[in-house]
Formats: C-alpha cells, structure tokens, sequence
C-alpha cells in the first residue's frame, strides 16, 4: 500500500505540474513567444542501488533461521543512450527578448541495462540457505520516461555573435516518472528446517515492473540556425525516488523487502524548430 501511496503522489505532482505549463502556455499566447517541436539524443550514465533484506523475525522456531535477519545491497552503473521528442513554449519576459521561460513536455526511450551480483548475507559458505539474503544477479532495464520541464533562459547581446539572435544559456528543473524493469535471477534453498544438500537447491527468475518518479535539473546551451530552429547542447541530473516493496512473504512468514534507488546524468543534443 505504502508502495501505490508513493506512486500516486509522485504521479499527482507530476500532472500538477504538466496543468501548471499548460497554464502558463494559454495564458501566455496572446503574448511575446513561440511554440516549438524537436527531438533530442544522447548519453546516458546511470547508476542504481538495489538492496535486500531477509527478515526471519516471525518465522517458525524450527526454521534454523528463525530470529535472524540478514541484509545485503550493490550498486552498479551504465553509459547508454537515449532519445525522443518534445514539444513546448517559449514566452519572452522583456520586449527584447533577452530573459524567457519555457516549458517543455517530453518522451524518451533508452537503452542501456544496469546489472550486479548482491554479495549476500548469512552463516553458510555461499549465504543461500533459507531464511539467508542470497547473493541474486539482478539487473535494471531502463524502458521509457516522460516529464514536465521549466527552463530560464537568457540571451545576452555578447553572446549573438556565437549563438545567433534568439540563441543563449538557460537552467532547467522538473519531474519525470520512469519505466523500468528489475529482473532478479536467484539460486538458494527452499528448505527452512534444516541445510539443503548439493542437488537441492534451486534456481530461477523474477520480474517486476518498477515505476520511479524522479527530479531533474540542469542547463544547456542554445544556438540558433536562421529564425527558426535552433540546436541545443543540453546536460541534466536526474535523481530517483527510492523504490520500496516486499517481494515474498508466505505460511512461514520470512518477509523479503527490497528498494531500488538511483541517479542519472545525461549529455543530449537538441534540434528544435520555432513557429
């Protein structure tokens, strides 16, 4: 419950802040702006935590674990790619149009999975036997995202020379929510009352859907090609809202929470076209 609680409320800031740019794009056409279309591309360095514990807190007295808890976590990172399209408006806030807001909604897809080993944690020499945390290869396949953006901008007269009328420096911050997938492949002991001998352990996969809300913040630089389109030399940080959710809890009652976290850092080229 805990788990939905969180998404919801990362989803409701999310749809808050995509009314409030909308808001602001109404209200603004009548005055000094463009609205504009682009695509976008680059390098992506991810990094991602993921952490597990074995609770044995509640389990029967039987189970040669019972009382015990064990936990373990990795971390790992990535350099992949990613790419998609935005759309968005761009509202000069002085007559010359040297300061301007935008804001910008965008969808990416990306490539490139995050992938480690846990060490584990227990008394046996290869920590998993029951009611141990096991040393589970895991891995983060990062799908697609989508996000709300403001950016502050400024295009001071020094810089026309290099970056064209209308080019310039601008800082951005939003959210953005994440589609990801946590595949977790395990080998262990299913048998709580005593040790598993060397053909009884078993192995296999699980798969959970993981969705992250995110914050993000940044800058870039804009340079314009004629009136109209400009190309951007953008890099953000986005940084992952901590992931939590119980994947196992049976008749024996040995509780198996998990968390994945994360941070990302991005460098991307932009082509934009003005109308």
């Amino acid at each position: 419950m805990n788990i939905l609680k969180n998404q919801n409320s990362g989803f409701l800031i999310f749809i808050v802040a995509v009314a409030t740019a909308l808001g602001i794009s109404t209200s603004a056409a009548a005055q000094s702006g463009s609205f504009y279309v682009g695509v976008s591309g680059g390098a992506e360095y991810t990094n991602m935590e993921h952490a597990k514990t074995v609770d044995n807190t509640d389990a029967p007295e039987d189970f040669l674990q019972s009382g015990n808890i064990h936990s373990t976590s990795d971390s790992a990172s990535k350099t992949g790619f990613g790419g998609g399209l935005l759309v968005g408006y761009r509202l000069n806030l002085d007559p010359s149009g040297t300061v301007y807001l935008g804001v910008e909604i965008d969808g990416q897809v990306h490539d490139g999975t995050v992938s480690g080993t846990l060490p584990g944690d227990g008394e046996s020499s290869g920590r998993n036997q029951r009611g141990e945390a096991w040393p589970d290869e895991w891995s983060v396949d990062r799908k697609n995202s989508y996000g709300a953006t403001l950016l502050l901008g400024a295009s001071p007269q020094s810089l026309v020379p290099l970056l064209g009328t209308g080019g310039g420096i601008y800082v951005l911050g939003g959210v953005r929510r994440v589609n990801s997938e946590l595949n977790i492949d395990y080998y262990g002991c299913f048998i709580g009352d005593r040790l598993c001998g060397p053909d009884e352990f078993e192995g296999g996969t699980d798969s959970h859907d993981e969705t992250s809300d995110a914050l993000v913040f940044g800058g870039g630089i804009e340079k314009m090609i004629g009136s109209k389109a400009g190309i951007r030399t953008e890099v953000r940080h986005t940084l992952y809202k901590k992931e939590d959710r119980e994947t196992f809890s049976d008749e024996t009652n040995i509780k198996v929470p998990i968390s994945l976290d994360g941070s990302e850092t991005s460098f991307s080229i932009k082509a934009v076209v003005y109308f």
